[in-house]
């Protein structure tokens, strides 16, 4: 066997966050999410988190939106290319949000360190001067490291435009 592409080296660890969330959910919810309490706490933080990654991102600051990526972040971007860290910081200069919106997000604490949150996403956004697709369902898996709640992994799935004749 070759070796793995750049694009696949490290999947392994996103087959391991699969794998652990299927079990979870699968597990008949033996202590899986905490109180409804902790819950939105939890929920509350990572939003939040969330948001101000996009808004440093508006701004250009990388720094703080890789402090917020687990080393071994994955992302499935929504051209079905598979992304991690060096590649966020190496297509950073190219890529441009001016504006974006969150709607219909949906949270689950799937265990005391594991999140997923799920929303629907409108960016105003460009890659090398290109206009990205409006809308995306984005879905993100974060683990607590320490006191801290990372992006482990990332989807993006494209939502076509409706075509004028429908």
């Amino acid at each position: 066997m070759g070796q793995a592409s750049p694009l696949t080296k490290g999947c392994g660890t996103l087959v391991g966050v699969v794998a652990v969330a299927v079990l979870c959910l699968s597990a008949g919810g033996v202590a899986i999410a905490q109180n409804p309490k902790e819950e939105a706490s939890v929920e509350k933080r990572i939003t939040d988190t969330l948001h101000q990654m996009y808004e440093a991102e508006k701004r250009k600051d990388l720094k703080f939106v890789l402090s917020h990526l687990a080393e071994d972040f994955a992302e499935v971007a929504g051209d079905g290319g598979v992304y991690h860290r060096a590649d966020i910081e190496a297509g950073w200069s190219d890529m441009t949000l001016k504006d974006y919106t969150l709607s219909d997000c949906v949270f689950k604490l799937m265990t005391r360190d594991t999140a997923y949150l799920s929303c629907m996403m409108e960016v105003d956004a460009a890659y090398k001067g290109q206009p990205l697709p409006k809308r995306f369902r984005v879905t993100t898996v974060w683990t607590k490291h320490k006191d801290d709640w990372l992006i482990r992994f990332e989807q993006g799935t494209i939502i076509p435009e409706a075509s004028k004749g429908n």
